[in-house]
């Protein structure tokens, strides 16, 4: 992923690499693959000798939320324990990080405060950086290449956005009627479907009284 100005000048890309190595340690960028739920973020982290793949994805926008991470934990169900996730929470800086596996044993701890409304989740692969120039096992390139396939293949794939139920036909035996004889409307009791009968003060012929 380039912005119009660093594909017109690749100079400009190469400026921001420079700057970001120098300042932070790090190298990063992001790729695009069709249909997955966000970019994936590529960060080499020179200093930590860690390459990372990370995805972003939604929190449903209902339940609690310690069902909305439960939510995210039933589509990592075949992920590896080493994935570490992220939440966010509405109005909140920053977020709160745990390994899968502590997250699996207990969805809370990616709670930061109960009153807080989680709104987006980060999934992350953690992988060695390799330091050889050359390519190769031990290399910085096949490193950074294996990272881009593990993150799809453990988390990429599996991610779908939370999209809402829609409302359940009610069966007839779980509506109520209710009868207001007030309203100026039809009812819909089977009674009202026969013939009308004017109402007067005297009885109608029909009935006697004994």
């Amino acid at each position: 992923m380039l912005t119009r100005a660093e594909v017109a000048n690749p100079s400009i890309r190469s400026g921001v690499l420079t700057d970001m190595l120098v300042n932070e340690g790090m190298l990063r960028g992001e790729v695009r693959i069709p249909n997955t739920v966000s970019t994936l973020t590529l960060t080499a982290d020179l200093r930590g000798g860690r390459v990372t793949g990370s995805f972003e994805i939604n929190a449903p926008r209902e339940g609690k939320s310690t069902t909305r991470v439960s939510w995210l934990l039933r589509q990592l169900k075949d992920a590896p324990d080493a994935l570490r996730v992220e939440s966010f929470a509405l109005h909140q800086r920053g977020g709160k990080a745990e390994l899968l596996r502590t997250v699996r044993e207990n969805p809370s701890v990616l709670v930061a405060e109960p009153g807080k409304e989680l709104k987006s989740f980060t999934v992350a692969y953690l992988g060695k950086m390799g330091s050889n120039r050359l390519a190769g096992r031990a290399g910085f390139i096949d490193s950074v290449m294996d990272a881009v396939l593990s993150s799809y293949e453990v988390i990429g794939q599996h991610l779908k956005d939370w999209s809402a139920a829609p409302p359940r036909l009610r069966q007839p035996d779980e509506v109520e009627v209710e009868m207001d004889i007030s309203s100026d409307l039809p009812s819909a009791a089977l009674s009202s479907q026969d013939d009308e009968v004017e109402v007067t003060g005297e009885a109608p012929e029909w009935v006697t009284a004994d």
